[in-house]
This record gives structure tokens, sequence and C-alpha cells, in this order.
């Protein structure tokens, strides 16, 4: 621990909009001499509570002068919300100097989706004018509790929802110019 430096981590991702939807190929490069958890295994949870990680999903919602945002980290709970269990990712290791790539899908017309079902901070608008693409991360530490979980043909990690909290730090890309219609 204590090795990751700030600028080791830095992502990039190439955006393609589709009739179907858009497409999100990112890129994860670790410039650094430490291992880091990425955060970017979201999971959907079932009526029944069964929860499954979908390696394509992310949050995504419209912030100020027209940018939405697609992110894939370990949210906070909502002050004064009590929850039975929190909105954990899953997590992937990067190995120092290596490269880590995923892929995010949103329908065409673009909606809103937030962790805990918190509402947008703005009302959709007629069309997105640029999209950033927020990843959470964290130093591997060894001393931390690690749970393997095999998820379709990957092994993802589940970690300790306060020790994510405390470490994870966010790695965006700058705003890419892309016009996509939203649901009204």
């Amino acid at each position: 621990m204590g090795v990751l430096k700030d600028g080791d981590i830095s992502v990039s991702v190439t955006w393609k909009a589709f009739e179907s939807g858009v497409v999100g190929q990112y890129q994860l490069r670790n410039a650094g001499d430490a291992q880091v958890y990425v955060f970017d295994r979201l999971y959907r949870t079932a009526v029944s509570g069964f929860r499954t990680v979908d390696p394509d999903y992310a949050w995504h919602w419209l912030e100020a002068e027209g940018v939405f945002r697609v992110a894939k980290f370990v949210p906070q709970v909502p002050s004064g919300e009590k929850v039975e269990s929190p909105e954990v990712a899953y997590a992937r290791v990067l190995a120092a100097g290596a490269v880590l790539e995923g892929r995010v899908m949103l329908a065409a017309r673009l909606d809103q989706d937030l962790p805990y079902g918190a509402a947008p901070p703005l009302a959709a608008a007629e069309a997105i004018k640029s999209i950033v693409f927020s990843v959470g991360y964290a130093e591997v530490d060894p001393q931390v509790e690690v749970h393997e979980i095999k998820a379709g043909e990957e092994i993802v990690l589940s970690l300790p929802y306060g020790w994510l909290i405390g470490q994870q730090r966010i790695a965006s890309t700058e705003p890419q110019a892309l016009a996509v219609p939203m649901q009204r």
C-alpha cells in the first residue's frame, strides 16, 4: 500500500452511437507500480433478490450543460437512508503497467439510472451534448479480505464496503462531443 500515485491510472473511451444504442469501449491504463482494484462490474438485482453481474452496465445521468455522465464505481449510501445491502461494484485487478478493457452499453434514447434509485439531478433534455466516463479504483491492499465470485466466464472480486468507500478514487475522461437523444 502507498505505492499508487496521482496520475498513475488513466481512462479512455471510444463512443459509438447506433440506431439500437450507444456503446463505449473503455481502457484503463496503469502507468504505476501498484496493482489496483477496478470497480467496473456492476450488478442488477432481480425481484427475488438474486444478483447478476452485468459487465456492460453503468449508472448514467445528465449533468449541467448537456453533459451525460456514465459511471462505474462504489457509491455512498445516501444520507439518512438505511439499506440492507449497499450497492457495491465488484472489482477486477489491474496489474502494474497493464491495461484493462471493458464496455458500456446504453439504450438508443438515453435514460437516467442512478444508484439506490436516486432521482436524477436534472430532468432529461432533448439530447445530450457530450459524454463523460468515470470509474472507481483503489490500490490493492493484501490485508483486506477479498471474496472471489464466478460471474459468467470471469471471476470478480467482492470487497468490504467500508474499506471501498475509504480507499476509492475516481478516474474520468474529458467530455467528448456526442449528440444523442434522451427519453423524455
